[in-house]
């Protein structure tokens, strides 16, 4: 079987408290071969500070944060996924475990 790899791309605003367990949470799956990608939007808590603590994820910063949540998160997901090079792509909110 071929070895599939797989992008899991995450959209974040100021969801400091709940990182840790999100990450957390994918250290744990079986499967080992992804990609974390994750795209702050912005925020004005310490969640950059966060995921700084783990490895190899990659992390985007939104410079300039939207007036719509919705559309931010749209936009979020989607500059993630430019740079994904996961065969299978999964979309993961910061406060999700």
């Amino acid at each position: 079987m071929k070895n599939i790899k797989a992008s899991i791309l995450i959209a974040n605003y100021n969801n400091q408290k709940y990182i840790n367990v999100c990450l957390q949470s994918l250290s744990k799956q079986n499967f080992k071969n992804f990609e974390i990608i994750f795209h702050d939007d912005y925020s004005d808590d310490n969640s950059i500070s966060v995921v700084k603590n783990f490895k190899n994820i990659k992390i985007i910063v939104n410079k300039k944060r939207g007036k719509y949540g919705s559309l931010n998160q749209i936009n979020a997901y989607e500059r993630a996924f430019k740079q994904s090079k996961g065969e299978i792509i999964f979309l993961l909110d910061s406060d999700d475990y």
